[in-house]
């Protein structure tokens, strides 16, 4: 199923399928995606406009963790292959008196952040310093983030969510693709900070994005397939509001 043009309906409707999409997406990890000891847990960070984020953390058990099947080692040659890669230096904290904390409820060691980004972020310039800023604040921990990000450029990210991030590290900016305005972003943070870029455009097909765990490791973060299922459940006069299926 295509990315469906959000624009064309009114922010309440991607909020409904924002909350159902991280619920599919946890259903997706916690359902074998994950080796053992990890797992995904959905979260609603306080405050302002910061999107629900789906934290992932790995109890210590002492005891040497076995690799599943889908997760994919970081050599060289097994990276996550992108569109778009980058490395960047090591992120340092943010010296802002406001900072975004980066939470799990049951204690346990936050590993990677995935992050949806609703269309109301974009509307105002405290709200997406926010999601910049607690981007930022979980690299610098070496904490991964994937973000999500389904909505055209706006006044306040004229380069996309991602060059905001990139650009906070002190990188120059990267260059958008014409006619692919909208973005998957995975982020490395093992000191240095890598970044794997897919620009998308309404039409396309969501990739499988890597989810970077400990040691660089990742698994494929299937967004296709919860991008569908969340999609069914949305009401059907907005389903085809944004040019989607009415069945």
């Amino acid at each position: 199923m295509p990315i469906h043009d959000w624009t064309k309906t009114y922010a309440g409707a991607f909020h409904h399928l924002h909350v159902t999409w991280l619920v599919e997406i946890a259903r997706a990890l916690n359902d074998g995606l994950l080796p053992s000891g990890y797992y995904a847990l959905g979260e609603q960070v306080i405050g302002g406009a910061v999107p629900d984020v789906l934290t992932l953390a790995r109890k210590t058990t002492g005891r040497r963790e076995e690799a599943q099947p889908s997760l994919q080692e970081p050599e060289s040659s097994a990276l996550p292959v992108a569109t778009i890669t980058a490395v960047a230096e090591e992120p340092r904290y943010p010296p802002r008196p406001r900072v975004i904390a980066v939470r799990h409820r049951s204690g346990d060691r936050l590993v990677a952040l995935v992050e949806i980004v609703s269309a109301g972020n974009k509307t105002d310039p405290a709200d997406i310093g926010s999601l910049v800023e607690k981007t930022i604040v979980a690299l610098s921990k070496r904490i991964h983030v994937v973000i999500i990000d389904l909505h055209p450029p706006g006044p306040f990210d004229p380069q996309g969510i991602h060059n905001l991030v990139w650009t906070d590290l002190g990188q120059e900016p990267v260059g958008l693709l014409p006619g692919k305005s909208l973005q998957v972003a995975s982020y490395l943070a093992q000191g240095k900070v890598s970044s794997f870029i897919e620009p998308l455009a309404v039409g396309d097909r969501l990739p499988d994005a890597p989810l970077f765990l400990d040691g660089g490791r990742f698994v494929p973060l299937p967004l296709e397939s919860t991008y569908m299922r969340s999609f069914g459940a949305v009401p059907r006069h907005l389903r085809e509001e944004v040019g989607g299926s009415t069945a």
